[in-house]
């Protein structure tokens, strides 16, 4: 690439990497911009008149207009060029050229960052019964209490739709954004939160789920009971939902969808909590085997943990863990046994040789 400080408003317009910078769409990009502005003052002016054409060429204006305005432009460049009139002035096919660029690229981000909400939207309207919607604008959480005695804290940048009483035989409510759900035990009425691409089915748990349009995967943490996550399509493809399995996961697991690749991968939250319900054990071992170690971890997280039992059944451990978090416990105890652990798929893997004899 030409070098930054070298560049005209009419290359600016035309640079991909500018585009990503203005159109907020390439952190990297975002960041390198920002930091070559920061440090050449003297080209700020410049951004700044770029940013100025941008902002009128670009999402200023409604989407049907920026249609229109993206195929009229396209048409005269095309007359442009069977006029061959680049060979007289060329600085006008570069201008008509740089303003298609400009329009189409706000068209397919316009698209980009509405589409994802349209998703909530449709799933809205086709509802059947009557929904109330709830927006959040402000910095805090708002809670929100159903009437089946859920709970729910809908964060700030969030929206939450949901019936005044549930009917059926399950309980459905949309939410575009971020949530804590505390959901009612109900097993004969299932619980779906739609979350744009993805439908999260509980029976009675409490989970996080976060899923906002413009970002790139849905989170979903389950802190107690277990949840199933589903495609929204094999929600909308099923007969009977409570048959389906789903991707399931368990206390201090989390999964992330990839809204491009429409896949899943599933892991253990950064920092792990012991279940509330466990009772609390004073992690105090000496010469207690590993296997019974690892028995306990596994309990009081509520995790997997795979080992070889036979290979680790002599291994003792002497050890203070009561101040450690999951992943220090984890550590100091393979430290002690001579072993590792890898988080693989949301669970614990011990590999080892074996104790020293």
């Amino acid at each position: 690439m030409k070098n930054k400080a070298a560049l005209t408003i009419d290359e600016l317009l035309v640079n991909e990497s500018f585009l990503n910078y203005y159109f907020r769409k390439d952190e990297a990009d975002i960041l390198e911009w920002e930091d070559w502005a920061e440090n050449h003052t003297e080209r700020q002016d410049l951004i700044k008149q770029a940013f100025g054409h941008l902002n009128k060429l670009s999402l200023k204006w409604k989407q049907e207009y920026i249609a229109d305005k993206f195929e009229e432009l396209n048409e005269n460049l095309e007359e442009a060029i069977a006029l061959k009139i680049s060979y007289r002035r060329p600085q006008i096919i570069r201008w008509v050229a740089a303003v298609v660029l400009i329009f189409g690229t706000g068209w397919w981000y316009f698209q980009q960052k509405t589409s994802k909400s349209i998703i909530y939207t449709e799933l809205v309207a086709n509802a059947s019964t009557t929904l109330i919607e709830k927006e959040n604008n402000t910095d805090k959480p708002l809670l929100i209490t159903l009437s089946d005695g859920s709970s729910i804290l809908l964060q700030g940048g969030s929206r939450l739709s949901y019936p005044a009483n549930f009917e059926g035989d399950k309980r459905e409510v949309y939410l575009d954004g971020e949530a804590f759900f505390e959901v009612a035990k109900n097993p004969e009425r299932p619980f779906l939160v739609y979350a744009n691409e993805l439908v999260t089915k509980v029976l009675g748990t409490s989970f996080n789920i976060k899923s906002f349009k413009g970002q790139k995967d849905i989170q979903v943490i389950v802190r107690t009971g277990k949840v199933s996550v589903f495609k929204l399509n094999e929600i909308q493809n099923s007969k009977n939902i409570k048959i389906l399995d789903g991707v399931v996961i368990i206390p201090n697991q989390q999964i992330k969808f990839d809204k491009e690749k429409s896949n899943f991968s599933k892991s253990l939250v950064e920092q792990p909590e012991m279940l509330s319900e466990i009772p609390q054990y004073n992690f105090e071992f000496k010469d207690v085997s590993a296997n019974n170690v690892f028995a306990i971890i596994q309990k009081a997280y509520g995790i997997s943990i795979v080992y070889d039992e036979e290979l680790l059944k002599d291994c003792p451990v002497t050890a203070s863990l009561l101040d450690e978090p999951l992943y220090g416990k984890l550590e100091l105890v393979c430290n002690a046994i001579e072993a590792e652990y890898q988080l693989i798929d949301g669970q614990v893997i011990i590999s080892s040789k074996g104790c020293r004899n």
